[in-house]
């Protein structure tokens, strides 16, 4: 399905500032609504209905959910949970700020004992998140957090701004699986606003580093992909992002080098040398080479 740009431009906060609500065209472009809550290694698994991929970890110490959906989604998610275990909600991370998923956090605070995020996230939700769908963590963290979880360890980073300017990435340790939210749009073009504080260059930077950090056997979960066999993946996904980033930012430096206006730029179809994407809504990569010309000229 696809979205024409005047319904992307207004339901996406591009123009009013609220991203991603639960009534969203974006985001029912963006998402999918399978209702799938599956095991994917050990003892973590992943929920998809709508909004952000949500990521589980279940065992007899802890019980561990990374994003929330929106609150009906976080209800059904619930629903699925208790099929597993019949403990509370330790900790509730938030990859990041964006309200598909964060939403639920409402929902999921009378399950969940701790609510938990990068700073920066907290920050961005109560500014850029309408009133009534914001439920900020209640406990933050700077750069890295590590949490002892029995039989599991979980380690949480900020690298700096990138998708967003509050980007965390969650991993467990002993399953040596990494939630990694929105920092890898699998096979689509990814959803860009630099009121967020998107940083181009802090992006391609943030998956460099993660892929330094972690290694050839780690799973990774991601935040949206239009096929459900690819919201998990591995480090070499992170590469492919990073080179269609890289590629963007040289498109429209080049083209801007040799004087072409914006308008001339986005009439393209594709960005040279990248592997081709799929355009979830109408003028996605039209959006996403904007965003690179502003952020250029900033």
């Amino acid at each position: 399905m696809k979205i024409n740009i005047r319904t992307f431009l207004k339901s996406s906060g591009l123009l009013t500032g609220l991203l991603l609500t639960s009534k969203s065209s974006l985001l029912k472009a963006l998402t999918l609504e399978n209702g799938n809550f599956k095991v994917i290694k050990g003892n973590i698994g992943i929920f998809t209905e709508r909004g952000g991929t949500i990521g589980w970890f279940v065992n007899d110490d802890s019980v561990i959910t990374i994003d929330s959906q929106f609150p009906e989604t976080a209800k059904n998610f619930v629903e699925h949970l208790k099929s597993k275990t019949n403990r509370k909600i330790d900790y509730l991370f938030n990859t990041h700020h964006h309200g598909d998923h964060t939403s639920g956090n409402k929902f999921l605070s009378s399950y969940a004992n701790e609510i938990v995020a990068n700073e920066n996230c907290v920050r961005l939700q109560k500014i850029r998140i309408n009133s009534e769908d914001s439920f900020p963590a209640s406990k933050t963290f700077s750069d890295e957090m590590e949490i002892n979880l029995g039989k599991e360890k979980i380690k949480a980073y900020h690298f700096g701004k990138a998708h967003t300017g509050g980007d965390a990435v969650y991993h467990f340790v002993n399953h040596n699986v990494v939630h990694f939210g929105d920092l890898v749009f699998n096979g689509l073009y990814p959803f860009v606003n630099l009121e967020d504080e998107a940083d181009f260059e802090g992006w391609i930077k943030y998956l460099e580093t993660c892929y330094n950090k972690f290694d050839s056997e780690t799973t990774f979960i991601f935040g949206h992909s239009t096929d459900p066999n690819k919201l998990t993946g591995d480090r070499e996904n992170l590469i492919v992002m990073r080179d269609y980033l890289s590629s963007l930012l040289d498109f429209v430096k080049k083209n801007k080098s040799e004087g072409k206006t914006k308008k001339e730029i986005t009439s393209v179809s594709e960005i040279p040398n990248t592997p081709k994407r799929i355009e979830a809504w109408e003028g996605a990569l039209k959006i996403n080479i904007e965003q690179a010309y502003d952020y250029l000229n900033r």
